[in-house]
C-alpha cells in the first residue's frame, strides 16, 4: 500500500502501532490466565492425588482386617492341636 501524503503515513503508522499494543495485551491477558488455569489444574491434582492415596490407605486397612478375620476363623475351626497327638 503506497501511502501518498505524511498525514496518511502517520495515522497507518498510529493505527498499527495502536493494533500491536492491543494484541500485545490479549497475549498478556491470555498467558495470565493459562497461568492461573494451571495452578488450578496442579491444585486439583493434587486435591485428586491425596483423595487416592486414601482410598488406597482405605482399602489396604480393610483387607489387613479381612485377613486378620479369615486366620481366626481359620484358628477357629481348625482342630484342636491336642486331638491330634491322641
Amino acid at each position: 500500500m503506497i501511502l501518498k501524503n505524511e498525514r496518511n503515513r502517520l495515522a497507518f503508522r498510529f493505527g498499527r502501532a495502536t493494533a500491536l499494543r492491543s494484541a500485545s495485551d490479549v497475549v498478556d491477558q491470555l498467558q495470565a490466565q493459562l497461568e492461573a488455569e494451571r495452578k488450578q489444574h496442579a491444585l486439583n491434582i493434587a486435591e485428586l492425588e491425596r483423595q487416592v492415596a486414601t482410598l488406597l490407605k482405605d482399602l489396604l486397612q480393610a483387607r489387613l482386617e479381612l485377613a486378620r478375620r479369615n486366620m481366626v476363623d481359620a484358628f477357629a475351626s481348625a482342630p484342636s492341636p491336642s486331638a491330634m497327638t491322641h
